[in-house]
């Protein structure tokens, strides 16, 4: 990884949040140092000297703001991170950061990916900063500031046609609202930049040509007018790109356009590695160069690197990178239990749970589709690897992939603007991707299956309201966070925001440290909205509504494209006797532990519920019923191994009894499938238990 080992010390009551945070840093290779006691901490700080404190809100003898304040004085150098119950008054947040020195503020609840990334890119930034995003905003902007003054010509150029266009055709609407959109970015890009001159240069050359075709015909002296602009933004566009202050100049003097430097910018050569997809491809070497794979990889909208790795090495790199996937060269193990004891493993490390698995091999037999069922394994790809194969592999995988990374779809037709957006959210461990083109935004959701929007108002051919209406009409989208960044800033624009569906508003130029703390916001809020809804808080597996609501979505999907998928109805054996042997609170965690394995097991796309009580429920997509009962029987055998603990102390197994169906040949209907499930399941337990039943059998 290159990152040296530092020492932090967790200071919180919650001994359940202080294990996650600590287990996270120490897979990371940290030195940890645990309390709950704010004294306790004070002297350790005195005795050593720490890289990093992270405070709970509430220690054993005084509250974690209370003691941030005592911190200070005692551990000067640290870098202080704060998790807080809640988000409080913007006034908290300025007394924290601005007199405490707290360096990041994390919000419950939290996740470890996420907040692994969040505290390592803190902990290996080169010097203290106690105002971590503003010096990021001031990097990225200078970054940016100096694209956009290369790519400047460039733009000046195309728009200097569009006005000899318009002189030639006076009467063309099109023309008119194509310069209005170009100068229209120029604003909101130059001012971003803080090029005030230039951005009030094209605000006034936007604004004419907006009142210019209101009517839907172009009003007379509108070309001679906007040419007198243009000449005006012309002088300013000069003086950026020369570094000089702009001149007085006659309106009348004509323009030497030099387009020498019309390079269209390439968003994704210029984007943070830490927006890049993360893809773990484990193989022995035989199956090709990982750098051409990463070559083969690198057009698009959407990069992704390669991280090449043995089998020997792939748990700890999965323990310590933050993955969006991984692809598994199967054809270097002689035993084909190595290769699933290898994905189970990977699958089993912190934040990892819902991690997309690929298998590459040179034939798919039925014993290698059910121990991809089994230990998670999404696709399998042929070997040798052809990049189209490896590139729309890999973008499977990150569509199905759940949890994990926030991930932020930007669309706006401003290159420059979006790699600013995409440097500041990829910094804070967030995975983007970015579309010009409005109207393949329904495309673009379906393929990158996004967290939140930020969405662009005025763009080519259809405006950014009318993209946003269309995801609110999409039921899968209603409830997707749209946060509209643009440089329309009067009320009836920002009304237009709301009424659209959209979440938020932020005129532009944007300050990116506000866009940040936006994004965060409502992706927590999001998040939090949807666990609450969706989740069994003990299992944490869907509830049977949203169960039914995702099965239901699964049957429309079988019957567009004539699949089949199976579902399994899974019910603990003997659950009451458990709780009555051994206690409610050992029963907990029976199905607590049983819900986890489920969330391992499997596929990320299959679905997982918790019926009720002691009944479980899976879906696995695209698997005939052969294939479901042979990955059921593994994960049965892989149970019948773990061993329980009683309230006392006693050590117990269990079991469990499945009913299988598949659609269609069971049913055409969820209710249906389930009924017939639920039929076998009880045969099942009538004939002894622990086993799976599949129609008139029982394996």
């Amino acid at each position: 990884m290159g990152k040296s080992s530092k020492t932090i010390l967790i200071a919180d009551a919650d001994e359940q949040t202080a294990s996650m945070i600590s287990s996270t840093l120490e897979s990371r290779a940290h030195s940890i140092k645990r309390t709950s006691d704010g004294h306790a901490a004070i002297d350790y700080c005195k005795q050593q000297s720490f890289d990093m404190v992270v405070v709970g809100e509430q220690l054993s003898d005084i509250d974690g703001i209370g003691f941030i304040a005592k911190l200070k004085s005692a551990c000067q150098g640290a870098k202080i991170v704060f998790i807080s119950n809640q988000w409080r008054a913007a006034e908290i947040y300025q007394l924290l950061t601005k007199e405490y020195g707290v360096a990041l503020v994390v919000h419950r609840p939290i996740k470890p990916l996420f907040l692994g990334a969040q505290l390592d890119g803190l902990l290996n930034q080169s010097s203290i900063d106690l105002n971590v995003g503003q010096e990021l905003e001031r990097q990225a902007v200078a970054a940016m500031s100096e694209r956009f003054r290369e790519g400047l010509p460039g733009r000046m150029a195309v728009l200097s046609d569009l006005v000899v266009l318009g002189r030639e055709q006076p009467n063309n609407v099109a023309f008119v609202k194509e310069a209005q959109r170009l100068a229209h970015n120029l604003k909101g890009t130059s001012g971003t930049c803080g090029m005030s001159d230039l951005a009030g240069a094209a605000l006034r050359l936007e604004k004419f040509l907006a009142l210019a075709h209101q009517d839907g015909t172009v009003k007379p002296g509108t070309w001679d007018k906007a040419g007198e602009l243009f000449d005006s933004l012309h002088l300013c566009a000069e003086a950026v790109v020369h570094n000089t202050a702009p001149a007085v100049r006659p309106s009348n003097t004509a323009l030497a356009t030099d387009t020498s430097s019309a390079t269209p910018i390439s968003v994704t050569q210029s984007c943070d590695e830490s927006a890049m997809a993360k893809v773990l491809f484990i193989g022995s070497g035989d199956n090709g160069d990982e750098h051409e794979h990463q070559r083969s990889l690198a057009s698009g909208n959407f990069p992704i690197k390669i991280i090449a790795s043995s089998a020997a090495e792939a748990v700890e790199k999965a323990s310590h990178t933050a993955l969006d996937a991984v692809l598994i060269d199967i054809n270097f193990h002689d035993d084909e239990s190595a290769t699933a004891d290898l994905a189970r493993e990977i699958r089993g490390t912190t934040g990892n749970e819902s991690l997309p698995l690929g298998f590459i091999t040179q034939s798919a037999h039925l014993p290698d589709r059910i121990t991809a069922a089994h230990t998670g394994a999404s696709l399998f790809l042929n070997s040798p690897l052809e990049p189209d194969a490896l590139k729309d592999g890999i973008e499977y995988l990150l569509a199905v992939r759940q949890g994990g990374r926030p991930r932020v779809l930007i669309v706006d037709d401003d290159p420059d603007f979006a790699t600013l957006i995409i440097e500041t959210l990829g910094h804070e461990g967030m995975l983007v991707r970015y579309v010009s083109d409005p109207t393949v935004v329904m495309q673009a959701m379906e393929a990158f299956v996004p967290d939140l929007v930020l969405l662009d108002v005025m763009m080519p051919t259809v405006s950014g309201f009318e993209v946003c209406r269309l995801l609110r009409a999409a039921p899968r989208w209603q409830d997707t966070p749209i946060l509209f960044l643009t440089g329309e800033t009067e009320l009836d624009a920002r009304l237009a925001a709301f009424d659209a569906g959209g979440d938020d508003y932020l005129p532009k130029p944007v300050a990116t440290v506000e866009l940040l703390t936006r994004v965060k916001v409502r992706l927590d809020r999001a998040r939090l909205l949807r666990e609450r809804a969706d989740k069994d808080m003990l299992t944490g597996l869907l509830l049977r509504r949203a169960f039914m609501e995702q099965a239901k979505s699964l049957i429309g999907e079988a019957v567009r494209h004539g699949l089949a998928f199976t579902i399994a109805l899974l019910d603990v054996d003997k659950f009451k006797s458990i709780n009555d042997t051994y206690g409610h609170l050992a029963g907990d965690r029976v199905l607590a532990h049983f819900g986890q394995l489920l969330k391992r097991r499997f596929r990320v796309e299959d679905i997982r519920g918790r019926w009720g009580g002691e009944e479980f429920i899976v879906a696995l997509r695209h698997e005939s019923q052969r294939t479901t009962e042979g990955a059921l029987a593994r994960f049965l055998e892989e149970l019948r191994g773990v061993r329980f603990e009683g309230d006392h102390g006693e050590k117990f197994g269990v079991t469990f009894t499945a009913g299988l169906a598949t659609f269609p040949d069971d049913g055409d209907t969820l209710e249906a499938l389930v009924k017939v499930a639920d039929e076998r399941l009880y045969a099942g337990k009538e004939a002894g238990r622990d086993r799976i039943v599949v129609a008139n059998r029982a394996s």
